[in-house]
């Protein structure tokens, strides 16, 4: 119940304009002035504001610079004539930013992308890549296994109510043999292929010395370099390892392809497959990949008048991650939401009561500052005007020039979607003043009681029995 309910008041925000003229932006960091109708409190009070509202509309990728990034690394290989060589390499790779449909899509161009470094690498010779773990045995093969099952209209029933009803195109098809392989495991392999120059087998996959590696180094703890260059705070700190179900490394390793294969750290399981012609390797995903492909099921809104409390691992992407609590300035925490047109959103709707709130023990606020942030601690990355749409990327590829497809004094002076753009947040919260409980003067009070049946009552302790609950 609030005190002083005639000072409560509540505010709605609004950050789509002129927010970034106090440093910041729309949604990273944005500055509410009540120069008008500033908030006090005396001694005997305390201010509190609580959440009551929050929406910002998803118009940022789920796969970005946070979550897109790997390390891979490969030893040189030196032969003559037709034989399989390449030179050494260690590097970052980097996913397409954009939403992906599913973890298929996803999947997907993980291996393709590790399939283009390798035939960047290799001087002479080529490898080729298909979703699965090979045949079998028995020379079956076991593609599309580990993909969603696509769907069509059974037609082979024409009586109602079952005629155009949607069954498994394997039902369809008589794809698969046994309703075992119909479990989705949200896991994927990757069968690759290496040819030498000639176009027949190549057999010495294993001089590769092949690693992938999803690092997750805080910035604070260690920089880090790749090839005499220092990696970005999202090259070396990148969420892939949850985006893609790869083991977390949090150890650098300056040279991991000149180490054994047993003291390398790798994210994915990487084996050769000496069966048959004895040219191709696998690489598995170690656990399921992130559901929806994405890694933002929550933002978090932070104030920097608020004082609340959080684990280190998810205030500052900088700092060193461990799971000890320490002082935060979170205010709320609000979750990805799809409606019913299935678009997305983060929003928080408080009607049954507060869930968030914070003291302010300041008895005089004139501003606010907020910024919206993610699980790490790391800004909302917007999408870049250069971020081009695929069939510009593709006709661009081609050979086009872009100044025939972009306006390149558009591009010049676009600005970035955080200021200028379509992403930003509105919200409400309430801020209201409460009595503050203050404890009487021991000195004036009469003297107390020491110890009565084991407990101690003298004044200002609180009872053990408050902590039981």
């Amino acid at each position: 119940m609030v005190d002083y309910e005639e000072s409560t008041q509540e505010c709605f925000v609004n950050t789509e304009q002129n927010f970034g003229t106090s440093g910041g932006d729309q949604v990273n960091r944005f500055r509410l002035n009540f120069n008008q109708e500033p908030f006090e409190s005396g001694d005997e009070a305390i201010l509190r504001i609580n959440m009551t509202q929050f929406n910002m509309e998803k118009t940022f990728y789920d796969i970005n610079a946070t979550n897109n990034t790997l390390r891979i690394s490969s030893s040189a290989i030196v032969a003559a004539g037709t034989n399989l060589q390449a030179t050494a390499g260690d590097q970052f790779i980097s996913l397409p930013v954009g939403d992906y449909i599913n973890q298929d899509i996803l999947s997907d161009v993980l291996a393709t992308k590790i399939k283009d470094y390798l035939n960047e690498v290799i001087t002479v010779g080529s490898v080729t890549v298909e979703m699965s773990a090979g045949p079998t045995a028995t020379g079956t093969s076991t593609g599309l296994l580990d993909v969603n099952l696509q769907f069509g209209v059974d037609q082979s029933v024409n009586r109602a109510p079952m005629d155009g009803r949607v069954v498994p195109s394997s039902i369809i098809g008589g794809n698969f043999t046994s309703v075992y392989n119909k479990i989705q495991r949200s896991k994927y392999c990757k069968y690759f292929t290496l040819l030498d120059g000639a176009g027949n087998p190549a057999t010495n996959f294993e001089a590769f010395n092949l690693v992938i590696q999803c690092l997750n180094i805080p910035p604070g703890q260690q920089r880090i370099t790749l090839g005499g260059v220092d990696a970005t705070d999202n090259q070396q700190f990148n969420d892939s390892y949850a985006l893609l179900g790869g083991v977390r490394i949090e150890e650098f390793q300056a040279n991991p392809s000149a180490l054994a294969d047993a003291d390398r750290l790798q994210s994915f399981s990487i084996q050769k497959d000496t069966t048959g012609t004895n040219n191709h390797f696998v690489i598995t995903t170690a656990y399921p990949m992130a559901e929806g492909a994405n890694t933002l099921p929550y933002v978090y809104l932070r104030c920097e008048e608020a004082q609340n409390q959080s684990s280190r691992s998810i205030e500052d992407a900088a700092r060193s991650h461990d799971h000890e609590i320490i002082p935060s300035r979170i205010l709320a925490k609000i979750p990805r939401t799809i409606n019913a047109r299935q678009s997305i959103s983060y929003t928080l709707e408080n009607v049954a009561g507060i869930p968030f709130f914070t003291n302010i023990t300041a008895n005089y606020v004139n501003h606010l500052i907020f910024s919206i942030t993610d699980h790490r601690g790391r800004v909302i990355q917007p999408v870049s005007v250069n971020d081009l749409p695929s069939s510009a990327v593709q006709r661009i590829a081609s050979g086009v020039a872009i100044a025939d497809v972009i306006n390149p004094n558009f591009l010049a002076k676009a600005g970035t979607q955080n200021t200028v753009g379509n992403l930003y947040c509105d919200f409400a919260f309430k801020i209201s003043k409460h009595r503050r409980k203050v404890q009487s003067n021991v000195l004036q009070s009469a003297q107390p009681q020491i110890i009565t049946n084991n407990r101690m009552e003298f004044s200002g302790v609180i009872p053990n029995s408050v902590y039981q609950n």
